[in-house]
């Protein structure tokens, strides 16, 4: 009975993912869209000039290779373009996070030999010379640059894995720090930061922390050849992006395609700031756990 029950309740979970999965795929693509693109550094360079994004700011870059490979240039041609572009007071950071297969109880995490499964130009930029990752088995972060060294020096220390220790969550505090998509979709589909919100509000809030229910335990050896441990609550859930998407403007969050190449832009602070107090009042990307209104409600 306890098995029926246990299989029963996981039904919703799963309509849940498949539904939200269909309405990402049928509504975060620009009408413009293409795969592969046919765009260009000096069109992608441009983007970033227009939306404002400066000579020293930080970027935090999210992409999908199958959509950037236009063949017109290469994976470490495009990060020399825009560390180029930021320059020597700028900061470059991209995602860096294991297969999830590997997110597992036990796993060993290895800062300077694990791969990263979050597109092939984040494994090229992880091996990019002078590059910085933080030890986070659940989201690690590969940075290079002046806030480098912030940016991921303390994501061993996290409870979750998007909290004040986290490179997200850290973005907030840069002057000019910028959350950037190259092909990964418009509406915040791919926006890491934007879990912030269910790290910064799980202790007092009783729908996130419901989110949070198994926390996962690993070892892990730093760029030193230290071995340590990290254990980290792992997150749950479905969520639908465009909920959230829609409380930002279109001079707030940028969004453009070029060359068949959908690209976005948001400054970090006003992504991760809103999404906090949007979630304080029930305002969520979340669809599953159902974020019922009263739970919402303060004490």
């Amino acid at each position: 009975m306890r098995r029926f029950f246990r299989h029963a309740l996981a039904v919703p979970s799963y309509l849940a993912a498949r539904i939200s999965a269909y309405m990402h795929q049928r509504y975060w693509t620009s009408p413009e869209v293409q795969t592969p693109s046919s765009v260009t550094l000096e069109e992608i360079q441009s983007f970033l000039e227009s939306s404002g994004i400066q000579p020293g700011d930080t970027v935090m870059l999210h992409s999908a290779w199958e959509a950037l490979n236009s063949g017109s240039f290469t994976a470490a041609e495009l990060i020399e373009t825009i560390v180029s572009y930021l320059g020597e007071q700028g900061t470059l950071a991209m995602p860096a996070f294991p297969d999830y297969k590997n997110q597992v109880e036990g796993a060993v995490f290895n800062v300077k030999r694990t791969p990263s499964a979050g597109g092939m130009l984040t494994e090229i930029f992880r091996r990019y010379p002078h590059v910085l990752r933080s030890i986070n088995l659940n989201h690690s972060v590969c940075a290079l640059g002046a806030n480098a060294e912030y940016l991921t020096s303390e994501h061993h220390k996290s409870k979750t894995s998007w909290d004040e220790y986290s490179p997200y969550y850290r973005l907030r505090n840069l002057h000019n720090a910028w959350v950037v998509g190259f092909g990964v979709g418009h509406r915040l589909k791919i926006a890491t930061a934007v879990h912030c919100v269910e790290s910064a509000l799980c202790e007092d809030n009783a729908y996130f922390k419901k989110l949070f229910k198994d926390t996962v335990c690993y070892s892990y050896r730093d760029a030193s050849g230290v071995i340590g441990e990290h254990c980290y609550k792992k997150r749950t859930g479905q969520i639908y992006t465009p909920k959230l998407a829609k409380f930002f403007s279109n001079d707030e969050l940028i969004e453009d395609a070029k060359g068949g190449l959908e690209l976005y832009a948001i400054r970090a602070n006003t992504l991760i700031d809103r999404s906090i107090e949007l979630g304080k009042k029930g305002k969520t990307m979340y669809v599953w756990p159902i974020p019922w209104p009263w739970l919402f409600k303060k004490k």
